[in-house]
């Protein structure tokens, strides 16, 4: 994780239990988005400054009198964790301070966030403590920035000047596309990943070995260079380790692996919830949906109808057999299906000249009737040599 340079006062620092770090890194980033990058305290962006034996007087120097504002995320944990009992022992002693400030403006200095069950000693049974779980990662951060414009009534064009967070594209971007044709896919995929297009659902259809997992494979090949776009791919097709599928889903998305769970719509539920607080452009791909058994349910009923609000998600989903937009609630961000075919062989000649500059159509000819048109093992026949 890139390091942030350390201000000599941050304008939002943020006390919580590690068991909420995706729910409350998704609202400090938010925060941050606004506000401009080093502005906002969070552990692990400052772990290089904070590391040390006096970890514990640096952070209570930062919350006591280094930032504008403490928010202190409630939650059962963060009340039992002595790490977080000594920086709330910092935020106490400034709530006292501040409680008895002459002018109001000082009082507004800590926010409470609810964050998780529980209780924390210290905040009065009858003080209001906003429960962020149900909202936004930028429904939170304009809560908190509201707070910090009583603080700092100025703020305005401190926030005007903040850089914006990561988007889509408005224009396609240059695709690698190293398979044989399927245009209708790439261009389509292409407008998949821009800031303007309607259709946020990308259905890919086709029967065995038509070349569909080749296709969803280079989509996340091109995706993954680019730095402001999260991304995953998941293969329904059996496999004996679902934890491991799991792990790589996420692995580029930037939230955490659930803990594991016989059923993957509950793993698929939380790693949505916190792609969801993120809201940042994110892409989902999906293979072989034919063989997705219970987890249908989850794409059709929970996946394909948050797109509908979640202009930030993107969501690809290929197979012999796709889900159906026939009167479906999220049938106005679908694109229409593309129905992929096997290359014809004059298609399957053209990659193979990439790659053999000898190669000639017959011999193509003759290799696709062997392999029977098999997507798979022509593109190891005349694809880059091992």
């Amino acid at each position: 994780m890139p390091t942030r340079a350390v201000p000599e006062r941050f304008l939002v620092a943020f006390s919580r239990a590690g068991e909420q770090r995706e729910l409350v890194l998704a609202i400090a980033e938010a925060v941050e988005n606004r506000l401009g990058r080093g502005s906002v305290f969070l552990d692990e962006w400052f772990e290089h400054y904070i590391a040390g034996d006096d970890a514990d007087l640096k952070l209570q120097e930062i919350y006591g009198r280094r930032c504008e504002l403490a928010v202190v995320c409630v939650s059962e944990r963060y009340g039992s964790k002595p790490w977080t009992q000594a920086e709330h022992q910092a935020i106490r002693a400034r709530n006292m301070k501040c409680s008895a400030a002459a002018e109001k403006r000082e009082r507004d200095a800590i926010l409470p966030i609810r964050v998780g069950d529980g209780e924390v000693a210290g905040i009065l049974f009858n003080a209001i403590v906003p429960d962020v779980r149900g909202r936004s990662a930028a429904e939170s951060a304009e809560l908190i920035i509201a707070r910090l414009h009583l603080l700092m009534p100025d703020l305005e064009a401190l926030s005007a000047s903040a850089p914006p967070g990561p988007a889509w594209p408005k224009t396609p971007s240059p695709l690698s596309w190293p398979m044989a044709n399927h245009s209708g896919a790439r261009e389509a995929f292409g407008q998949l990943l821009t800031s303007n297009v309607l259709g946020r659902l990308l259905r890919i259809r086709g029967v065995s070995e038509t070349g569909k997992s080749h296709i969803t494979r280079q989509m996340l090949a091109n995706v993954l260079p680019i730095a402001d776009i999260a991304c995953g791919r998941f293969d329904f097709k059996g496999t004996t380790d679902m934890d491991r599928e799991v792990r790589a889903f996420v692995q580029d998305l930037g939230v955490t692996t659930p803990p594991s769970t016989p059923r993957l719509h509950e793993r698929f539920d939380q790693i949505l919830d916190a792609l969801r607080q993120r809201a940042r452009p994110t892409l989902l791909i999906f293979d072989t949906y034919e063989m997705a058994g219970e987890a249908q349910q989850w794409v059709e009923k929970s996946l394909l109808q948050s797109l509908i609000r979640a202009t930030w998600l993107r969501v690809v989903v290929a197979g012999q057999q796709v889900p159906d937009a026939t009167g479906a609630v999220w049938a106005a961000v679908a694109c229409p299906v593309v129905q992929v075919e096997p290359p014809p062989p004059a298609d399957w000649y053209d990659y193979g000249k990439r790659h053999r500059a000898n190669l000639k159509l017959t011999d193509v000819e003759t290799a696709c009737d062997l392999a029977r048109g098999k997507a798979s093992l022509l593109a190891q026949l005349l694809g880059p040599a091992a």
